[in-house]
């Protein structure tokens, strides 16, 4: 019986000590510290040796061995191994709490720059069509009967096209500040594509007739897809707008759809300027907006298409876009058309 005693207390020390060994060697990997570690381990593996010395001496040489001393022994291993895992779960909690800070602090960097962003886009671009309305309405004030007739009408369309700019790009900050400070709810429903694209083509429709632009819809009457209906007119106007912007006179702005087993594919095509690969490349960074002028001249901020994919990712889709300088772009992107049940 005092030798079953002495052989069990013996392995419980062998293998508390050999843990303790071990897991010291893994708390390198976890707390990137080396030599303490190291040490700690080399001092289990010594105490070990012991152990097994002395398990040889008691079951070959037949010695007694004194049990309160390997008793002692066995609790030292034992405290050994606890305080080794209550310090690996301090260190785990130590980088878990790192991580989340530089997490916050990343979040924080975020939304500084699209607060930043969204300054200058104020300061800069917002006031440019105020600045046109007001100078054009104080000339019509000021010379209102002196004016000739299509003079004032020149007027009134140079105002009402700032006013629309002004009122496209306001709508476009609110949007995506609501988005960038999660305040914009998101409501999956089934919906008809062609209503929100005919919806829109009325909405620009004054747009691309001063520029003698046609926009052909090709879509079918009914398609149903699954979307946020304010998300999807969002993206569908933008994108329209875009097209409008891009093309020269007398252009073709085109929408077309494609079906297949994942949902449907709208495509909005133009006859406009068209893009370099750079400009593609650089097109979605949202770090780098870029504005770009339409081919009268007409004002943008490069929020607009960022815009539409954040929100076509929203509703679990992508965009993409086709283009070739001096020949047309072709944006396209995909939904689904029926709701999930994640969804």
């Amino acid at each position: 019986m005092e030798l079953f005693l002495h052989t069990l207390i013996l392995s419980l020390s062998i293998l508390f000590q050999l843990a303790a060994a071990v897991y010291a060697l893994y708390l390198i990997k976890v707390t990137k510290r080396r030599l303490g570690w190291i040490l700690i381990s080399a001092a289990n593996f010594i105490m070990i040796y012991r152990r097994v010395s002395t398990f040889y001496i008691l079951c070959v040489t037949g010695r007694n061995i004194h049990i309160a001393s390997e008793v002692a022994g066995l609790l030292i291993s034992i405290m050994m191994f606890v305080g080794i895992c209550t310090i690996k779960r301090y260190f785990v909690g130590v980088m878990d709490a790192k991580d989340k800070l530089y997490q916050s602090q990343q979040e924080l960097a975020r939304i500084n720059k699209s607060k930043d962003r969204l300054f200058s886009i104020i300061s800069h671009d917002l006031k440019n069509p105020f600045n046109t309305i007001l100078n054009f309405s104080k000339l019509l004030l000021k010379n209102y009967e002196k004016l000739p007739p299509e003079k004032m009408h020149d007027f009134i369309i140079r105002i009402n096209r700032c006013a629309e700019q002004g009122f496209a790009l306001l709508r476009n900050l609110l949007l995506w500040s609501r988005y960038q400070t999660g305040t914009l709810d998101i409501d999956i429903a089934q919906i008809n594509l062609n209503r929100i694209v005919e919806e829109n083509i009325l909405f620009l429709s004054e747009n691309a007739f001063s520029k003698g632009i046609e926009i052909a819809n090709k879509l079918k009457q009914q398609i149903v897809i699954c979307a946020d209906e304010n998300m999807l007119s969002t993206v569908i106007r933008n994108l329209l707008s875009n097209a409008i912007k891009f093309t020269p006179r007398d252009g073709i702005v085109t929408i077309e759809s494609e079906e297949n087993n994942e949902g449907v594919i709208l495509s909005i095509t133009d006859t406009g300027i068209g893009m370099s690969k750079d400009e593609i490349d650089g097109l979605f960074d949202s770090d780098v907006i870029i504005s770009k002028q339409g081919t009268e001249r007409e004002q943008g901020t490069g929020l607009g298409l960022i815009i539409c994919r954040e929100f076509v990712r929203q509703n679990g889709g992508q965009l993409w876009v086709e283009s070739k300088k001096g020949k047309g772009t072709k944006f396209s992107f995909n939904l689904p058309f029926l709701c999930s049940e994640k969804k």
